[in-house]
């Protein structure tokens, strides 16, 4: 029986010669799969890497992914490589191709620069010597020059190199160079010895030149079997800083040779959508939204095994309307503000997936079934139902949602049938605990919170242009001042105010700042201000008396009634 610690790994390592990755790069048999960026370094990161591969020091494992004549990805070539056309590349790319470009242009001479290394620096012919690589000047011995393209550059190149600049191209054929640039010494040195100099460059060759061919570049291979979602996982642990690669980016290459351009129709979504891009939803979500709509499943795996083209083309639309019809009605009509007070960003997508349908209702029937959609949010939010399995949570709604929805009957999801948050939870809970926080600010809002100095109402508007925020109720200054028993940073204890009002509270007792409040806009104002806010207004109040523990009590008693109105559930008994 073959043990875990024998079985055979998903990968294979193997070091590959510089030269070979070059050749095989030039014959189109490695290509770059579609996704990848573009090719985005300067000449001085290049210059870097020939002085790491001619000092034979590390320069970084290659990431290879081999493709088998089953489904194929779209690919492209390497910049200045030969375009593919109908060649089917026999690996991609996942992780190095910054790296493999810059060498593939130095070492052929493709790009927009050319690549040389000063001779004369790896040397000291005085002493029959070549230099370690700690005694070379690499500023002096690998530099580069743009391709020449005027009588400017041309002049200015000639400036620049000598007949000791060896080009990094001509690598190939270092031998018959330095037979000629010995000569060239030689006829204007006439003390040079001809065989000495030979002896002299054909070591330093062999030190620093011949690694621009027979260095070994780590490789790390995938097989062709590799599932696409190991693919994922694998580029995702390598490529921490890199652009990452995800399930859009794979099955953008997936799709593309059967026509299905994922990109431009993402690029179309947000021409079309302005709040996908305010609210910075990732592609990913709109393919879990067409996953759920086709195969009641948002889980990763179902995404990247089960989706087709055929259901791209056919639930794409929709779940792109849907995810950006449920952000404006959780915007018009659920008090999100900001995106930012979004509890959870999984829920756009079991609400968009059934969106579509509710458009197809007659008329009088939507309202209804807005409203069951709505109650779903907060019920959702309230639970804390996405905390964990956000995957499997919206596939579980989505199954349920889709008819209770529509209709009010049958099994409604989970999140309805009990709330249990407790008063005692809610109590004590800190801003960290996200979807709480972001739904009590959702919720203030739908009161119409009113600005503590000018009574506007938080609109979406507002919150953008005067930077309303969420505060402290009793400062955090004051509280550490009075030795509070109880954490300021309480979510009872903030509410939305705007940055002026932030300002001018500052560390005072909420007594001080109440009573400058109603000089400036009188008691009765002062009491409508506070009660939109959930918060108890009367001279009697917590606020008022600066008693933290009875305000914190007080707004609690006002926050559950909110919460019990929008779940239409009670919170749970201790």
């Amino acid at each position: 029986m073959t043990s875990a610690y024998e079985s055979d790994p998903i990968f294979e390592t193997v070091p590959r010669q510089l030269s070979n990755l070059v050749t095989r790069i030039h014959g189109r048999e490695i290509a770059l799969p579609d996704f990848q960026r573009d090719f985005v370094w300067d000449a001085t990161r290049t210059e870097e890497l020939i002085q790491s591969i001619i000092s034979e020091f590390p320069v970084g494992t290659l990431l290879l992914w081999k493709q088998g004549d089953g489904e194929t990805f779209a690919s492209r070539n390497f910049e200045g490589a030969p375009e593919l056309g109908d060649k089917k590349p026999a690996e991609l790319v996942l992780d190095g191709q910054q790296r493999l470009t810059a060498l593939y242009q130095a070492l052929t001479g493709a790009g927009d620069e050319r690549f040389y290394l000063k001779v004369d620096e790896f040397v000291s012919t005085a002493e029959d010597y070549v230099k370690e690589f700690h005694e070379v000047n690499f500023d002096k011995a690998v530099i580069s020059v743009p391709v020449a393209v005027s009588k400017g550059q041309v002049k200015k190149n000639e400036e620049l190199l000598g007949i000791s600049h060896f080009p990094v191209s001509g690598v190939s054929s270092f031998d018959d160079w330095l037979d000629e640039y010995v000569d060239n010494v030689v006829s204007n040195d006439g003390s040079s010895n001809a065989k000495y100099l030979k002896s002299l460059y054909r070591r330093m060759r062999d030190k620093y030149i011949v690694p621009l061919r027979s260095y070994g570049l780590p490789v790390l291979t995938l097989p062709e079997t590799t599932p696409i979602e190991a693919v994922c996982t694998i580029f995702e642990t390598l490529n921490r800083t890199g652009k990452p690669l995800g399930p859009f980016e794979l099955l953008t290459a997936r799709y593309y040779p059967q026509g299905v351009n994922l990109r431009d129709l993402w690029v179309e979504a947000q021409d079309n959508y302005k709040a996908l891009i305010d609210f910075r939803v990732d592609p990913y979500s709109i393919l879990q939204t067409v996953c759920l709509r086709a195969y009641g499943s948002a889980q990763r795996s179902d995404v990247l095994k089960k989706l087709t083209a055929a259901d791209i083309s056919q639930h794409w639309s929709a779940a792109v309307k849907g995810v950006a019809g449920v952000i404006d009605m959780l915007q018009s009509d659920c008090g999100l503000v900001a995106p930012k007070w979004l509890p959870y960003g999984m829920l756009l997508i079991p609400m968009g997936a059934v969106w579509s349908d509710i458009q197809k209702l007659e008329p009088l029937d939507r309202a209804p079934a807005y409203t069951r959609l709505q109650r779903f949010f907060w019920c959702s939010v309230f639970t804390t139902n996405y905390d964990q399995g956000a995957n499997s949570q919206a596939g579980a709604d989505y199954g349920r949602l889709k008819d209770w929805v529509l209709t009010g009957e049958g099994q409604s999801p989970e999140a309805l049938e009990e709330l249990p948050l407790s008063a005692s939870t809610l109590r004590s809970a800190s801003v960290r605990r996200k979807a709480l926080y972001c739904g009590l600010v959702c919720l203030l809002a739908t009161t119409r919170a009113e600005d503590f100095h000018t009574g506007q109402a938080m609109t979406p508007y507002r919150v953008g242009e005067v930077q309303i925020d969420s505060h402290h109720i009793f400062p955090k200054a004051y509280l550490t001042r009075a030795k509070a028993a109880e954490s300021p940073e309480l979510l009872l204890n903030r509410t939305l105010i705007d940055a002026e009002t932030n300002r001018i509270i500052r560390d005072k007792a909420p007594s001080q700042y109440l009573s400058e409040m109603a000089t400036t806009y009188g008691e009765e104002k002062l009491e409508a201000v506070l009660s939109s806010h959930a918060i108890k207004s009367d001279s009697s109040s917590g606020l008022a008396n600066d008693n933290y523990s009875t305000f914190l009590d007080e707004r609690l008693n006002t926050v559950v009634q909110l919460i019990e109105r929008v779940t239409g559930r009670s919170l749970h008994e201790e």
